[in-house]
């Protein structure tokens, strides 16, 4: 069970990523409707990863990474959400 925790939340790491990724090719293009919709998927990803973490038994070290993980993430998602 703990390894499923572990690979959900890797799995959910590595998507966060990606949206961030497309999201800047996104914003390259000035294709808002894939900005926007791009923008709440990640917020979505990011509040699912909080609640998995927190729930997840996890060693204090992976823990502390996920939260950063977060931090970083979630400054990230206020910076690309403020309009230009």
């Amino acid at each position: 069970m703990q390894d499923n925790i572990r690979l959900d939340i890797k799995n959910l790491e590595d998507d966060i990523l990606r949206i961030e990724d497309n999201i800047i090719e996104f914003l390259r293009m000035k294709y808002d409707k894939g900005i926007k919709k791009s923008l709440r998927l990640l917020e979505s990803d990011l509040k699912y990863l909080s609640i998995l973490a927190n729930g997840a038994p996890i060693d204090k070290n992976e823990d502390r990474e996920i939260m950063e993980f977060l931090r970083t993430h979630y400054d990230y998602l206020q910076k690309l959400s403020v309009p230009a």
